[in-house]
Order: C-alpha cells, then sequence, then structure tokens
C-alpha cells in the first residue's frame, strides 16, 4: 500500500453556531469530520456497511451526554453537536475522538468506550504521514510493508491477549484502546518494529510467558487461601 499523507490530518472543521449563549453560559458547537477520496478509498464496503449498521450505537452513548451526531455516508463526513441538554461542553472533545477512532475503522461498541475515563486511546501513525514513524525515521516504501507486514495476523493476537487492549490496523494507522500501561507496550512493540527492525513475535511470545506464568500463579494462591478458609471453617 503506497505511503499517503495521513488523510485525517486538517480533515477537521469548527462549527460555532449564532445561537446566543444559554443559561449554561456556553454557545452551542459543532464539529464535523469530513473524508478525503484516499479515506473513502481506505473505507471499503463492508466498513461503511459495519458503520452505518452500528452508528446507533454512537447516537445512543452520545445523547447520554447531551449531544447529537451524524452520518452521511455520501457526502463523506460525521458530525456532532453539543444541544441545549449538554451537562458538560466538554464532552464534544471526546466525542471528537470517537469519530477520529471510528474513521480508523475502530468498531462503535469499541469507540464509545473513551466515554469511560477508565479506557485510554492512542492511535499510533505508522507510515510516511506527519508525525508518522517512516517520516521520522526515513523508512521507505519498502521497509515499510515489510514491517508492517510482522505486526499482522498472530502477532497482533498475542499482544491483544497480553495487553487485554483493543488494536486496530488499518492503513497507516493503528488505534490503541484500554489501559495506559497496555497501550504503553503496544506503541513500544509497534515503534521498536517499524522504526528499528526489531521482529515482535518473539517479545509478544515472552509477554506471553510472562502473562501465563503471573496467572497461574495468582490461581494458585486463590487456591491456597480458598482451602485454608474452608479448613478454619471446619
Amino acid at each position: 500500500m503506497p505511503l499517503e499523507e495521513d488523510p485525517h490530518d486538517g480533515a477537521m472543521e469548527i462549527e460555532e453556531s449564532d445561537i446566543p449563549k444559554l443559561q449554561t453560559d456556553f454557545e452551542l458547537v459543532s464539529y464535523t469530520l469530513f473524508y478525503d477520496e484516499f479515506l473513502a478509498f481506505e473505507l471499503c464496503c463492508a466498513d461503511t456497511d459495519l458503520l452505518q449498521r452500528t452508528w446507533p450505537i454512537v447516537e445512543s452513548a452520545l445523547e447520554e451526554y447531551g449531544l447529537s451526531c451524524t452520518l452521511d455516508l455520501v457526502k463523506r463526513y460525521m458530525r456532532v453537536s453539543t444541544t441545549k441538554m449538554a451537562s458538560d461542553p466538554d464532552f464534544i472533545f471526546t466525542a471528537i475522538d470517537i469519530l477520529e477512532l471510528l474513521s480508523r475503522s475502530v468498531p462503535a461498541d469499541w469507540a464509545i468506550k473513551i466515554l469511560d475515563c477508565s479506557c485510554q486511546h492512542d492511535i499510533i501513525k505508522i507510515g510516511n504521514q506527519e508525525d508518522g514513524l517512516c517520516r521520522i525515521f526515513g523508512i521507505n516504501k519498502e521497509q515499510f510493508l515489510a514491517r508492517r507486514a510482522l505486526l499482522m495476523g498472530g502477532v497482533m493476537k498475542g499482544l491483544v491477549d497480553v495487553t487485554d487492549c483493543g488494536i486496530f490496523l488499518k492503513g497507516n494507522t493503528i488505534a490503541v484502546l484500554g489501559s495506559l500501561h497496555g497501550l504503553k507496550m503496544v506503541r513500544r512493540i509497534v515503534e521498536d518494529c517499524i522504526a528499528h527492525d526489531v521482529p515482535p513475535a518473539p517479545r509478544v511470545q515472552r509477554m506471553r510467558k510472562k502473562s501465563q506464568a503471573k496467572k497461574a500463579r495468582r490461581i494458585k494462591r486463590t487456591s491456597e487461601v480458598t482451602m485454608n478458609l474452608q479448613a478454619l471453617r471446619v
């Protein structure tokens, strides 16, 4: 896949309504995220069909915070707006992040998880776009494609298992959702792979073995505590 400029950069427009300030002392604001031709190509029919089917999940989640949203697949944009019911106008910034995740093919049920402050997210730019790893470290197209392939398949599944994060690779970006610790682990492995050609598979295997050993010790301790409690009851 060619290394393109990130289609998301500069793709957001901000529209402030002419409605006077309400009793809540903040204006109604609308943010629109447009897709250009490259992004429309990246989002295949299956992606857009899924987005359209699951859009009610996004609408319902944002409605709880007094936000409304619109999806237009013909004009290629998503829009989120505050309403008079908005309890906190700053929630629209989280909603913008949700649109960004959706545009990276993150499923709706995952994207709305960031409304819960316990779920963090990270978008790792691995291509030649601005701030992308290939641009920063001078990685050419052939190197990028080869190293990107190392992150796919079993390695990606292994990373999901050991970090308990949702990881979504699409084009020149990887979206990650989960704990802050999990996000840091994923970013470190991705950066080492793309920028420094460090094979991720051996590291993921070591992480998995360490995780399994820790889980076994935890189960053993729990079993011992349970047995001791049972003995005390006797």
